[in-house]
């Protein structure tokens, strides 16, 4: 029988020190404890004693300039890009990424009119959906419908055209439940999905009828958002508006047109290949890890197999320039991977773990409130305040409006057509 001696001066010991060794570990950074010889290499995190527990209400745009702001610039990076946004493709990270940058050096950014948020889209873009500029622009990235015609002559020469598309079948349910069609539509079914595709015409009729526009946030009478619309971001004429001409129905010009973006386009992500697409991105424009890094949040999952081929068929006769469209792309950006060998992998790898290293840097920053809080990863340091600089509670357009607001010389005329 173990004495009482014993469990006190043997016994009670090693437990409380088991116990501190814990609660000690729970209280390290997630950075900290997640770090493994295979993540980031070196990655140390620094807490300085201010704290910061929210931002300032005035003067936003000098508040950011101060803390996220970069005085030196990379060997070769390139700066100027227009960023072709088609709906529900994970646009609002790719375009995060780029305001950021956009911000942090200051570019000419071509900004919509007022507080609008698009620039024209669905409608072409006209002179009076943005802000002027005495200069070229450097950066075109909210909502438009491409145009090499309209944008070309507001930009440098040596402007990289870039976009992001995705699997059309995802894209379709994605861009079915974002603008509300079953609700517009007053579809009852169980499955307001196959009720819409069995009875396409008479639904999508109805959502694009005048009757139904006061429930339509920014889409105009005539505009179907179900059917092609990847190829309507990308400019393909389908016949929206009114006068515009329709190829949907001519093979040849389809293929003619597709084979013109592959031309003019640098780089088309693909959503599938997300942090491959990021990888092409940093490629393209010479920038660096830290400028490709974004914020991880849950997005909507809607499964690709719970619905009938015979349903999907008729999604893909329905919106058949789309898969065209990402079909080709898909296929390049996969060559492109394939052709990038050991060394493509090695880089990926190395973008994923400097990814989830930052992620939970920032995570960690979100609950401590310690914006002055550093980590040092790879080549370069992230800030606690660029941390909230990317988070999706900073408004970047809102920003970038506001600095161009206070540069504006002139009261520009008020100019809305639809947001």
């Amino acid at each position: 029988m173990v004495s009482s001696r014993f469990v006190i001066r043997k016994v009670i010991p090693v437990v409380l020190f088991l116990i501190c060794i814990i609660l000690l570990s729970q209280h390290l950074p997630v950075d900290v404890r997640g770090i493994t010889p295979d993540n980031t290499a070196n990655a140390i995190e620094v807490f300085e004693p201010s704290v910061v527990t929210r931002y300032p209400q005035d003067d936003q745009v000098q508040y950011w300039v101060n803390h996220v702001a970069r005085n030196i610039r990379y060997s070769g990076e390139k700066d100027n890009f227009v960023f072709i946004k088609c709906m529900k493709c994970a646009t609002q990270t790719v375009g995060d990424v780029l305001r950021r940058y956009a911000f942090t050096r200051r570019l000419n950014v071509l900004l919509p009119r007022d507080n609008n948020i698009y620039l024209g889209w669905p409608y072409l873009m006209h002179e009076m959906d943005f802000r002027p500029s005495e200069e070229k622009f450097n950066c075109l990235i909210e909502h438009s419908v491409y145009n090499r015609t309209i944008t070309e002559p507001l930009f440098p020469s040596d402007t990289q055209y870039i976009t992001i598309i995705r699997e059309p079948w995802s894209h379709f349910k994605s861009t079915f439940h974002y603008f509300r069609v079953d609700k517009i539509t007053d579809i009852k079914a169980k499955d307001p999905v196959v009720e819409f595709l069995k009875n396409r015409k008479k639904y999508d009729s109805l959502y694009k009828s005048h009757e139904s526009y006061p429930y339509r946030y920014c889409i105009p009478d005539g505009f179907s958002v179900t059917r092609n619309l990847l190829s309507h971001c990308l400019g393909m004429p389908l016949g929206f508006p009114k006068n515009r001409t329709d190829i949907s129905n001519n093979e040849a010009l389809v293929n003619k047109y597709i084979k013109k973006l592959d031309r003019e386009f640098g780089l088309v992500m693909i959503m599938e290949y997300f942090d491959e697409s990021m990888i092409f991105l940093k490629r393209l424009m010479r920038w660096s890890f830290k400028d490709i890094v974004y914020e991880i949040v849950n997005v909507g999952n809607y499964s690709h197999d719970q619905y009938p081929k015979y349903i999907r068929d008729i999604h893909k006769m329905w919106s058949s320039m789309d898969y065209k469209l990402y079909d080709h792309f898909r296929k390049k950006m996969e060559l492109e991977i394939r052709n990038g060998g050991p060394a493509f992998q090695a880089e990926i790898k190395k973008f994923k773990a400097i990814l989830q290293q930052v992620n939970r840097f920032c995570m960690s920053v979100k609950r401590s409130s310690r914006l002055n809080a550093k980590l040092d990863v790879e080549d370069f340091t992230f800030t606690g305040y660029e941390c909230a600089f990317m988070s999706e509670d900073v408004n970047r357009l809102d920003l970038l409006q506001k600095r161009n607001n206070e540069e504006l010389t002139e009261n520009l005329k008020s100019y809305k057509r639809t947001c």
